[in-house]
Protein backbone atom coordinates (compact mmCIF):
# COMPACT_ATOMS: atom_id res chain seq x y z
CA UNK A 1 0.00 0.00 0.00
CA UNK A 2 2.82 2.61 0.79
CA UNK A 3 4.58 1.38 -2.30
CA UNK A 4 1.92 2.52 -4.31
CA UNK A 5 1.16 5.67 -2.73
CA UNK A 6 4.78 6.65 -3.27
CA UNK A 7 4.29 5.77 -6.90
CA UNK A 8 1.68 8.27 -7.36
CA UNK A 9 3.35 11.34 -5.85
CA UNK A 10 6.04 10.32 -7.63
CA UNK A 11 3.75 10.56 -10.76
CA UNK A 12 2.40 13.83 -9.42
CA UNK A 13 5.87 15.32 -8.90
CA UNK A 14 6.80 14.52 -12.43
CA UNK A 15 4.30 16.67 -13.96
CA UNK A 16 5.68 20.39 -14.18
CA UNK A 17 3.60 22.46 -15.69
CA UNK A 18 5.65 25.74 -14.80
CA UNK A 19 4.75 28.44 -17.04
CA UNK A 20 7.47 30.33 -19.96
CA UNK A 21 9.38 33.30 -18.93
CA UNK A 22 10.89 35.82 -20.47
CA UNK A 23 15.14 36.66 -20.34
CA UNK A 24 14.66 38.05 -16.84
CA UNK A 25 12.89 35.51 -15.37
CA UNK A 26 9.08 36.85 -15.76
CA UNK A 27 6.22 34.65 -15.85
CA UNK A 28 2.49 35.70 -16.29
CA UNK A 29 1.88 35.66 -12.95
CA UNK A 30 4.27 38.74 -11.48
CA UNK A 31 3.20 42.25 -11.66
CA UNK A 32 5.89 42.63 -14.12
CA UNK A 33 3.92 41.05 -17.20
CA UNK A 34 1.87 43.45 -18.57
CA UNK A 35 -1.41 41.63 -20.50
CA UNK A 36 -1.56 43.05 -24.19
CA UNK A 37 -5.13 41.85 -25.55
CA UNK A 38 -6.34 41.57 -29.51
CA UNK A 39 -9.90 42.00 -30.09
CA UNK A 40 -11.84 40.45 -33.11
CA UNK A 41 -13.42 42.81 -35.76
CA UNK A 42 -16.96 42.30 -34.17
CA UNK A 43 -15.26 42.30 -30.76
CA UNK A 44 -14.30 45.43 -31.02
CA UNK A 45 -17.70 46.94 -32.45
CA UNK A 46 -19.34 45.70 -29.31
CA UNK A 47 -16.88 47.05 -27.25
CA UNK A 48 -17.25 50.16 -29.04
CA UNK A 49 -21.57 50.20 -28.18
CA UNK A 50 -20.93 49.43 -24.63
CA UNK A 51 -20.67 46.04 -24.60
CA UNK A 52 -18.13 43.93 -22.90
CA UNK A 53 -16.48 41.54 -25.15
CA UNK A 54 -13.91 38.90 -24.59
CA UNK A 55 -10.22 38.99 -26.28
CA UNK A 56 -9.23 36.48 -29.04
CA UNK A 57 -5.80 36.40 -28.01
CA UNK A 58 -3.68 37.75 -24.94
CA UNK A 59 -0.19 38.11 -25.05
CA UNK A 60 2.06 38.81 -22.38
CA UNK A 61 5.19 41.23 -22.44
CA UNK A 62 7.62 41.87 -19.98
CA UNK A 63 8.11 45.64 -18.20
CA UNK A 64 11.86 45.39 -18.16
CA UNK A 65 13.24 43.40 -20.87
CA UNK A 66 9.82 44.17 -23.56
CA UNK A 67 10.01 40.50 -24.43
CA UNK A 68 6.18 39.22 -25.63
CA UNK A 69 7.22 35.40 -24.01
CA UNK A 70 3.87 33.79 -23.92
CA UNK A 71 0.57 33.59 -25.41
CA UNK A 72 -2.58 32.37 -24.88
CA UNK A 73 -6.12 31.91 -26.61
CA UNK A 74 -7.46 29.40 -23.31
CA UNK A 75 -11.25 30.35 -22.70
CA UNK A 76 -10.46 31.00 -19.13
CA UNK A 77 -7.51 32.98 -19.36
CA UNK A 78 -9.31 35.12 -22.02
CA UNK A 79 -12.18 35.62 -19.52
CA UNK A 80 -9.96 36.21 -16.28
CA UNK A 81 -8.26 39.61 -18.89
CA UNK A 82 -11.24 41.46 -19.53
CA UNK A 83 -11.06 45.24 -19.33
Amino acid sequence: MQATMAQSQSKDDDVDESLPTCECGTDRTKREATPEREYTLLGTLYALWGGTSIPAVVRFRCVHCGEVFDESRDRALLRAHII
